[in-house]
């Protein structure tokens, strides 16, 4: 069929070489239909990366501020994933496509995702841009606590081990849940090792209309302070600080838009009241990520009316892929 166009950007962070990569394949509407789901695959398979984004360019009937984005693992197609929406949206606002829109919509499987750049520059010449995510959130009702036999994938921290096994199962739309693992300090978070043997979750998700398929990762995470931040781009309020990392198998992730959306929708439904948080990621891997996230409740705080994420990008590379 020829070649495609490609990016690369590091996402929730404004400096080259932090944050998490993400590649951005251009698909020309002409391509749209002959594009196979399984051709690409192969291309995110090739980039080796967390996740790649296929951006399918318009036609000329189309809405020139809608996009239909694909985004897939090395071995699955998501429905949603924070940090490639949060990467095309800086792609596509940021002033590296002609038009220099300021707002726009992805569609995903997930639905529909209202993106926006926000008019302060955070540093390197780089805007922040805002996205609505998909949101369905679910609680699970077991633990792991509840398995009576032994689980393969537990740390092999008898503290860290405990507490995954008091931790809640949390999912923010259908086929994305975290095992959400508060620890007490810093100190105990540097000590999360990749145990290299995947964790099993069998029998412990909700079976009820497909709560139990798809993506199951454990993310850890300390509360740090709370403070007043000014021109966090979420208004003047109060922020709450968190540090986490997330383990998914035999990996480590840098930075993970949909698992801080799973945890900042559990804490404010915890504390049943609307809360923003500076969630920071990858520290001990090199590659620091601050993501934002602001989640609005209803007003008994029993049910997450809506989520944003924010963080910025920063360009690394550009090439041509022959497919």
């Amino acid at each position: 069929m020829g070649t495609l166009q490609f990016v690369t950007l590091d996402v929730f962070t404004i400096n080259a070489y932090e944050g998490n990569p993400l590649a951005v394949i251009k698909v020309p509407a002409a391509l749209r239909s002959s594009l196979t789901k399984e051709r690409k695959q192969l291309i995110a398979r090739e980039f080796n990366l967390s996740e790649t984004v296929f951006l399918h360019e318009n036609r000329l009937t189309d809405a020139q501020n809608e996009w239909t984005i694909d985004i897939f693992t090395t071995q699955d197609e998501l429905p949603f994933a924070g940090h490639p929406t949060i990467g095309s949206a800086c792609y596509m606002l940021n002033g590296h496509e002609p038009g220099r829109q300021v707002s726009g919509t992805f569609i995903t499987k997930a639905g529909r995702v209202p993106i926006l750049r926000e008019p302060s520059k955070i540093g390197n010449g780089l805007a922040r841009v805002q996205a609505d995510v998909p949101h369905n959130v679910h609680i699970h009702y077991h633990t792991l606590g509840d398995l009576r036999n032994p689980i393969p994938g537990l740390s092999n921290n008898p503290v860290l081990a405990r507490a995954e096994m008091d931790a809640a199962l949390v999912s923010i739309v259908k086929g994305m849940t975290f095992l959400l693992v508060q620890l007490d300090n810093l100190e105990m978070l540097a000590q999360v090792e990749v145990v290299g043997t995947e964790l099993s979750f069998h029998g412990l998700l909700d079976h009820a209309k497909g709560w139990d398929l798809g993506f199951v990762a454990k993310y850890y995470y300390v509360i740090e302070d709370t403070l007043y931040v000014n021109g966090y781009g979420i208004g003047d309020d109060k922020v709450q600080r968190i540090r986490t990392r997330m383990i998914e198998s035999t990996m480590e992730d840098p930075a993970t838009g949909s698992a801080a959306c799973a945890l900042g929708s559990y804490l404010a439904l915890r504390q049943n009241r609307t809360r923003k948080f500076e969630v920071t990621q990858g520290v001990e891997m090199g590659r620091k990520s601050v993501i934002g996230v602001e989640v609005v409740v209803d007003k008994e705080g029993r049910r997450v009316e809506s989520v944003k994420l924010s963080g910025s990008a920063v360009l690394v590379m550009e090439g041509t892929l022959r497919i």
